[in-house]
């Protein structure tokens, strides 16, 4: 059974930011990626636009004040579906704060935030060069969605 800690999860804020780009950096490096993304690119996307959420997860019980992880949710319509629908493009969080359940309250509050706005549904991006995501995801109950294609224009 995991160790489950103190946490909130709550919106971003410009004072999160520079953590948030420290770990998608390191999101990015995990993947075999660089990050290209810059702090006023950040800023602009996840504190300004109108598609995304930001949440961040804080440890309430460490005098540390900064993010220990974050999601990143696009929400918009689903034209296949028909539907708004919440997309969940990036979840992590840092060592050695993993398998203590940060990543699914991100998760249950991206649900309830995409909930909120009137979404029918929330998907939730994993890679399978992302060690123990797909586990983690069929621990929370989440169901694979057929395998498809992957495609990329680089």
């Amino acid at each position: 059974m995991p160790n489950t800690l103190s946490v909130t999860v709550r919106p971003a804020t410009a004072a999160d930011l520079p953590e948030v780009h420290r770990m998608l950096i390191a999101l990015a490096a995990h993947q075999g990626r660089a990050a290209t993304i810059t702090p006023p690119v950040l800023e602009r996307i996840a504190l300004r636009g109108r598609a995304a959420r930001l949440l961040v997860a804080q440890r309430t019980d460490s005098p540390q004040r900064h993010p220990v992880g974050y999601a990143l949710m696009l929400m918009g319509r689903n034209m296949v579906a028909g539907a708004d629908w919440g997309f969940v493009e990036q979840l992590y969080v840092q060592e050695p704060d993993r398998k203590s359940g940060i990543g699914r309250k991100l998760l249950a509050v991206a649900r309830e935030m995409a909930a909120e706005a009137g979404c029918a549904g929330v998907t939730v991006s994993s890679r399978a060069e992302t060690d123990g995501s797909a586990l983690g995801y069929r621990a929370l109950g989440l169901d694979l969605a057929e395998l498809e294609p992957r495609f990329a224009a680089e």
